[in-house]
């Protein structure tokens, strides 16, 4: 059985879940959603989530964690990680550990809605190391720090990237940024949306060179981090 996982960055700060409900969408169900959740807020992020990518999702479960304990031995990823998606036999799940609370779960869930929607609608054909910086950008995750970014060893192909949440905390922290920058880049220098659009059909990849007119996808990379990071 294969197992893929994509996650979201990690957050400091536990949540509080003393009261528990189940909501439940069109797309998705949540068992023991916390109570300070309402639906009409779960509803909006999906709609948003979907009209970028132009999708109905089929409708997954959403698991909440109360304490980091029974979130880790969900996912067996280590305490880094904030939310989870998994693709399982089949099946995609969600699950939400104990740092996600009121005032970071539109962006978190927006990313895990990302994932999701890779997964149904477009398969292998979105390259894996821009997935996390093209859910972080959907999403509205957090600004890229470009002086930081600027500062770091280029990598040699930033298709070495890959899925971010290997290794320690400071390359976890570039591959995520590093990923973000790169779905930026692609958004100024073409139309993302129809960049991703066209991804159904094909590889992206193919069409980055093509639609995006990107001949070289490493020295565009680092011209681009040069040039943001003067502001």
């Amino acid at each position: 059985m294969s197992v893929k996982w994509f996650t979201a960055f990690l957050l400091i700060g536990f949540s509080n879940f003393a009261q528990a409900k189940e909501i439940r969408t069109n797309e998705v169900t949540m068992p023991n959603a916390p109570e300070w959740l309402q639906q009409t807020r779960v509803e909006k992020v999906t709609d948003r989530i979907q009209n970028k990518l132009e999708w109905s999702t089929r409708r997954v479960v959403v698991h909440w964690y109360s304490t980091p304990e029974d979130f880790d031995r969900a996912h067996g990823m280590g305490p880094l990680a904030a939310a989870v998606t998994k693709q399982s036999g089949g099946v995609t799940t969600v699950h939400m550990g104990p740092t996600v609370t009121t005032k970071n779960f539109d962006e978190i869930f927006g990313h895990e809605l990302v994932h999701v929607i890779i997964n149904q609608k477009y398969k292998d054909a979105i390259p894996k190391w821009l997935e996390e910086g093209l859910a972080n950008h959907l999403a509205m995750r957090g600004k890229v720090d470009y002086k930081w970014l600027a500062s770091q060893p280029y990598p040699e192909d930033v298709r070495e990237l890959a899925h971010p949440f290997k290794g320690s905390f400071a390359l976890i922290s570039y591959r995520y940024k590093a990923s973000q920058a790169l779905a930026e880049m692609l958004a100024k220098k073409c139309d993302l949306e129809n960049l991703i659009r066209l991804s159904v059909q094909r590889k992206m990849e193919d069409y980055i060179v093509t639609y995006c007119e990107i001949k070289d996808l490493n020295v565009a990379f680092k011209d681009w981090v040069k040039k943001k990071a003067l502001f």
